[in-house]
Formats: C-alpha cells, structure tokens, sequence
C-alpha cells in the first residue's frame, strides 16, 4: 500500500499570485520559468527545489523557508530546508551541493502522511492526511507546483540547528477532489462533510522536529539527522492507524541495501520494491551519495518495517518515475485525543559512511 502519491502533471497551469512566466518564455538559468516538459531539463527543474520559486505564503500567514546546516567535516556541509509551500515538510536535503530529495508536487519530497480505518476496511488514498498537501495542489499550480499548500501551517521556527513545526496535515484526496485515488476511492466517500474534511484538512495535529549536530547530542554523528513526530487525533476514533516516514529521492539513487545490525553487513536489495525489518538505504550506483534510515529496534516492534520502491515514469506520476525509502509504522486502536509518537535518524554519506553510521547509531540506543 502507498503512503501518498506523486501526481500526473504535464501541463501549465495558471494560478493567481503564481511567480511564474508563461512556458513558451525561453527559461534562463535558475529561473522560476519551466522548461519544455519533454526537454532533459524539466525533470531537475520539477524535483529539486528552489526556495525562491516557492510560495512563503499558507492561508493568512507567512513563513520564510527554513535551513539548518552542519559542517560534517572540513570540506563536507550538511544541510535541510524545510519549506513553506510543503507546509514544514523537508523539501531539500543537500550534502554540499549534491541535492537527495525530489520535491516536485505535494505527493513527494521527505514527509509523514498516515492513514485510518477501521475493522473489514483498509488504508486508503482517500483517508490519507499528508503533510505536504492535497494531490489536487499539482493540478492547479503550476511547475513546480509549489504554490501555498492545503495543510495549514502555523509554527516553522529554526533554533540552533533544529527546527520546529507544527500544522493540521490536509487530506491528500479532498471531498472536492473530481479524480479518483490510487485504489479508486473518491474523498467525498471516506470523508465525513463537516469541518475540518470540508476545508481538505484532517482532524490531526501534527508536530515535527528536525535536528543536526550539535543539537541531537551525538557528537561523532555529525551526518545524522534527527526526525521526531507526534501526531495528535482529533478524529471520530479508528480500529486500525499507520504513519509513513517517506523520502522521495532524485531518481540517480537507483541502489537500494539493507544493512543487517547483527552481523554489521550491507546486501543489495532489488530495486523495484523490498519490505525489511533490517535498516535500509538508497544510494547513487556509484555509492558516492546515500540516505539511509534507523530507527530503534524496540521502536520498530513487531509491525513496523522499511520499504523502498522504484517506479518507472506513467501518468500516475508525472512521466518522472519514483525513487523512496521509507519505515511505516502501523498502531492499533486510535481514540479522539490519543498521540502517537515518531522518531527516525538519516544518515548520510558515501555506502561505507552510512553503513558505519546504521552501527554506531545501533550501539549507541539499540
């Protein structure tokens, strides 16, 4: 089952306010202007971000973009912005100027997204708040589609090298969404038509931390990013919730491992997808450039586990494939005013750094 989806989007939209110039328009270097859909271009303008073509607006408040840095050594620079127009998701993970994530519309970049349902039902597109926004965003703005975002954005503050956000993730698939989800559902048929869902927002609060060194007290991990979540219900209660950690990434991470905490040894996995209760990375196929994800084994209990998967370009995705890493973490029972809590640490590097650094995070809190 898929946390969010990437959505199809080909053509120009005009959205009023939008920074944008009309596509026939030659676009110059670090232009907010796209360039032909079917040019080699269009992929890198699409999903890696530019804070300066992005919306600092989200309903009546404004938020600059936030980034936070850490030199991991002397010629190395790490760093995470969060963005505005994804309502406080990670839009741009940089190690130097090698850019990881691909954050092209509200379905991608490095966000959490869950799901609701109860007893004889499954996880669904259509009951899917999302962090970033609602899949019709892609639709109505135009490239990059990082227009104002649907899930409402109230607190994105940098202190130190840590940030703080906090916000009420939209529904991916609204009520009002015309357009079927990945299993066919439609929003109007999973969602009740009252406030919030009328506005395709959800009756969750969720709050972030982001963390860099020195800030996460670990001294000789200074290529870990801390992630911290807690998502709180305000919802009608649910027999069965899950939460979804999901990082797309820029489609040259074509290698997928699984590095194994007892016997310290990393494995190639197939790419296309692959479930694991074993630590997980992407890497570029020259293993110059990886992400992976740990996260405590008592944590992870017995139902969570790591997924990646590749895709290849369809309509369903924009004609630009897929490349994640994610932990999906299933609970039980969630009642009105219950609050689960996350907690996940990426590593960078070449493959050997991040190999080194899933085993020293283990020996440190496993």
């Amino acid at each position: 089952m898929r946390s969010i989806r990437r959505v199809a989007v080909i053509a120009v939209a005009t959205v009023a306010g939008a920074l944008f110039t009309p596509a026939t328009v030659p676009a110059a270097q670090n232009s907010c202007v796209p360039p032909h859909w079917e040019s080699p271009e269009y992929y890198d303008f699409i999903h890696t971000y530019k804070s300066e073509c992005a919306s600092k607006q989200n309903y009546d408040r404004t938020f600059p973009d936030v980034t936070v840095s850490a030199q991991v050594n002397w010629w190395t620079r790490l760093a995470v912005t969060t963005s505005t127009a994804q309502a406080g998701a990670i839009a741009s993970l940089k190690v130097n100027n090698k850019e990881f994530i691909a954050s092209g519309a509200k379905g991608s970049s490095l966000q959490y997204a869950f799901h609701a349902w109860q007893q004889g039902g499954a996880p669904s597109e259509c009951y899917n708040p999302t962090q970033a926004g609602a899949r019709i965003e892609g639709e109505t703005q135009p490239p990059p589609h990082h227009g104002p975002s649907t899930s409402a954005l109230y607190t994105m503050a940098r202190t130190g090298s840590s940030i703080r956000t906090e916000a009420r993730p939209a529904m991916f698939m609204t009520r009002t969404d015309p357009k079927p989800g990945w299993d066919g559902c439609f929003g109007a048929d999973h969602q009740p038509d009252r406030v919030p869902f009328s506005m395709g927002l959800s009756p969750y609060w969720l709050r972030t931390q982001v963390e860099l060194a020195p800030d996460h007290a670990m001294p000789t991990l200074d290529n870990v990013v801390r992630l911290a979540a807690s998502i709180t219900s305000e919802d009608t209660p649910h027999d069965f919730f899950d939460g979804v950690l999901v990082a797309y990434l820029q489609r040259d991470f074509t290698e997928v491992y699984s590095y194994d905490l007892a016997g310290g040894t990393t494995t190639v996995r197939p790419p296309e997808s692959y479930a694991s209760k074993d630590p997980m990375m992407r890497c570029t196929s020259d293993g110059n450039h990886c992400l992976g994800m740990y996260v405590r084994p008592q944590v992870l209990g017995t139902q969570a586990y790591y997924y990646t998967m590749t895709r290849p370009p369809t309509p369903y995705n924009g004609m630009l494939g897929e490349a994640t890493i994610q932990v999906t973490s299933p609970s039980g029972k969630m009642n009105t005013g219950d609050t689960l809590g996350y907690e996940t640490f990426l590593a960078v590097g070449n493959k050997d750094r991040v190999s080194s650094t899933i085993g020293k995070l283990h020996r440190l809190m496993g």
